[in-house]
């Protein structure tokens, strides 16, 4: 019976991660119930099976916990003279007065736009089961969806090469790009952000197989050089893109990946082809980028927004309006999911354009939140942090590498957060609860057992 409850995990999972991306990277209608309805059957098996017991650490838990509870707190309904006292709610509460004079009833909770919070928190459904499912799964079956996750970013990886080598508007299935290379995502930011968290578990894969002590010669010759053609493809992608935070991140990756993932024994072994295999791309980036970044200045940001957009004004001006509108809100914040309606009256004139993001994931959260929402963050880094002292104790095995690589990929995808909002595309959320799965992933706690007289 477990048997088949972890095989029917390891099915709806390999699912959502195969459709997560293909649909404009799930932010249609369609594509985001579809991945909820995923998301759901996922948790009802989960708890329906009691896989998760003694799996999930104490801290996680309180974590998960907590943080949903007061994203639901903010749906809690309030008396009207309360509501109007918060922060932030003067210009609202003027037309909401003058609504009420033509609706009998209307709902105020500490969320100005309830509506948007529900929908943030069922979008949350798809990453907290896939989270949940790998945490409840065995290393084994964990590994095969690895596999799935990394078949996925290859495949979005050669489309996109054939959308920048080919340039055939049907590739890029009626999406905008001015042949800037998208996959099926609809910002070629967010699919740098997926490849680059993917491509340090291709590389563990490598090193296992390098590794191994048990496979024979040939079949050690194949598998290293699959898996190395596959982180291959993983890095040389984003080099193709007009995603500035995406190539940096990509010279850190290059470095860090190799010694986050290895002990001083075995770099002896794997530093040869590592090093041929990561560095030979820093040539292909110093040559590639220099023509895409004459792409952004004079082609793809001239056609929408002021030539200083290209160097990076625009999100300075972004960040700084931002917090003046975290200011007024602070601490209860505005509601989860609240800001692209509510950051539009502090948008300057000078950005004739809706700005549906502030480009910062963290910014984002505490508008949302206020105070809250700093608090998760901050607890959010404290178990990142503490993981990884954790996995330094752990003895070594092939699962190891496999942590340690998705510990790198969530810290590529933190910082691509510090100027973008990747984490607010439902792909790529799910595929970061992913690795934070793996990287939490322990074997269940061994149970006390009682002695009898």
């Amino acid at each position: 019976m477990r048997t088949f409850q972890e095989s029917l995990l390891v099915l709806i999972a390999a699912a959502l991660i195969i459709f997560a991306p293909l649909i404009r990277s799930g932010k249609t209608s369609l594509a985001l119930m579809t991945l909820e309805l995923m998301g759901i059957a996922l948790l009802l098996v989960i708890f329906w099976s009691g896989l998760l017991q003694g799996r999930l650490q104490k801290s996680v838990k309180w974590f998960l916990m907590l943080s949903l509870g007061a994203a639901l707190a903010y749906l809690i309904p309030l008396p009207g003279g309360l509501w109007a006292s918060l922060p932030g709610r003067t210009f609202y509460a003027e037309h909401l007065n003058w609504l009420a004079e033509t609706s009998a009833w209307h709902y105020q909770a500490l969320s100005l736009i309830p509506i948007r919070t529900i929908s943030g928190l069922l979008a949350l459904l798809a990453p907290l089961g896939l989270f949940l499912t790998v945490i409840s799964l065995p290393e084994r079956k964990v590994t095969w969806l690895i596999y799935i996750l990394l078949l996925t970013a290859l495949a979005q990886a050669l489309l996109s090469m054939g959308q920048y080598f080919i340039q055939d508007q049907d590739l890029f299935f009626r999406m905008w790009s001015a042949g800037v290379p998208l996959g099926t995502y609809i910002n070629q930011n967010h699919l740098v952000a997926f490849l680059e968290m993917a491509e340090p578990l291709a590389l563990g894969l490598m090193m296992i197989v390098i590794l191994s002590p048990t496979l024979k010669t040939i079949l050690k010759i194949i598998l290293a050089l699959v898996w190395g053609l596959v982180s291959l493809a993983l890095t040389f992608t984003p080099l193709l893109t007009t995603s500035r935070m995406g190539a940096a991140l990509l010279i850190l990756s290059i470095s860090l990946s190799f010694w986050a993932m290895t002990t001083p024994e075995m770099r002896k072994r794997v530093a040869a082809p590592i090093f041929a295999l990561r560095f030979v791309l820093l040539a292909l980036a110093i040559v590639i980028q220099f023509k895409v970044f004459q792409q952004v200045v004079t082609i793809t940001y001239d056609q929408r927004l002021a030539p200083a957009a290209a160097l990076g004004d625009l999100r300075w001006i972004l960040y700084s309006t931002t917090f003046e509108a975290i200011k007024d809100f602070f601490p209860f914040g505005s509601g989860p999911g609240t800001t692209p309606q509510v950051y539009q009256l502090y948008q300057p004139v000078s950005i004739n354009t809706f700005v549906n993001h502030t480009h910062n994931d963290y910014l984002e959260l505490w508008l949302d939140m206020g105070l809250i929402g700093l608090i998760i963050i901050l607890a959010l880094l404290s178990i990142y942090i503490r993981r990884w002292q954790q996995l330094w104790q752990d003895k070594s095995t092939g699962f190891k590498l496999l942590k340690a690589g998705a510990g790198v990929g969530i810290l590529l995808a933190l910082l691509y957060s510090i100027t973008d909002f990747g984490l607010h595309t439902p792909a790529n959320a799910i595929f970061f609860a992913f690795l934070f799965g793996i990287f939490l992933h322990q074997e269940p706690l061994a149970q006390p057992t009682l002695k009898h007289e």
